[in-house]
């Protein structure tokens, strides 16, 4: 084979490569989603479970008939509380660590009051929220704030604190204002770090909307779930779990769409989906 025929090859090799990551991408997990649902299946009917303790994938799947349509206002306040935590949450946490990042005396001040603030569990909080804040949404949306703004807060830090000496002396050089060296410099070396706990805080967000639905809410699919431990409906607690992870993972796929789209010159495959 001459050096040019060894060439091509190697060019037309390159150009496939995608393509097999691709399919590999996308083959692997229905292999394994497979896999779980023959495992579980073969496993209830080998030790032949009932549907209260544990119930088949055909039989949860089967349960959604016709329960959809009273499922979704519950699915409405559950994303609406989660996606208010979120939003306020990553707020909080980036305005508190672009702060923290500028002033050394202020990260020295609150660091340590806010680690010991965060090594408490939210549920642990939540009494708390609920005799402050009273018996309605409140306490609910305080929690998935809370959940939310810690992992960003640190994120925010290490990323406004990321940029390398060398470029804010060059924007200095060029006369670059606050807000040219904020947006050029800061913001730019940043947004990987912010992405990151916002695709972090999506888990986060429903975890403490779900949390605060389990001790006050009358609705929503935290509120759900509890109905459904108290009259042992497992087909009920299965269809709340899908719906969250549905959710969850509808909301992290967005973010990653948008990401790609506004960190343009990352190399997304380099890093583990986070």
């Amino acid at each position: 084979m001459t050096v040019a025929e060894q060439q091509d090859t190697q060019s037309k090799l390159k150009k496939a490569m995608p393509g097999v990551v691709r399919r590999k991408q996308l083959v692997y997990p229905v292999l394994f989603f497979v896999g779980v649902i023959v495992a579980w299946t073969g496993f209830v009917r080998l030790f032949q479970l009932p549907t209260y303790l544990l119930p088949t994938p055909y039989e949860i799947v089967v349960s959604f008939e016709g329960q959809l349509g009273p499922m979704w206002p519950h699915i409405r306040i559950t994303f609406f509380e989660a996606f208010f935590g979120w939003v306020a949450g990553n707020l909080i946490g980036i305005t508190l660590g672009l702060l923290m990042s500028e002033s050394r005396g202020l990260r020295t001040a609150l660091y340590p009051y806010l680690i010991g603030f965060r090594s408490v569990p939210v549920i642990v909080l939540a009494p708390l929220l609920i005799l402050w804040l009273g018996l309605n949404i409140t306490p609910i949306l305080a929690t998935a704030t809370i959940t939310v703004f810690f992992p960003m807060l640190v994120n925010a830090i290490a990323g406004f604190n990321s940029t390398d000496q060398l470029s804010e002396e060059l924007m200095r050089s060029l006369d670059a204002s606050r807000w040219q060296m904020f947006r050029k410099v800061k913001l730019y070396n940043a947004a990987p770090y912010l992405f990151s706990a916002m695709k972090i805080g999506v888990a986060l967000s429903l975890i403490g909307a779900i949390v605060g639905e389990w001790l006050v809410a009358d609705e929503g699919i935290g509120f759900l779930i509890v109905i459904a431990n108290n009259q042992v409906n497992t087909l009920l607690m299965f269809r709340g779990i899908i719906v969250i992870s549905l959710m969850g993972s509808i909301w992290f796929a967005l973010l990653a769409i948008a990401e790609r789209y506004v960190i343009y010159w990352q190399d997304h495959g380099s890093h583990g989906g986070l």
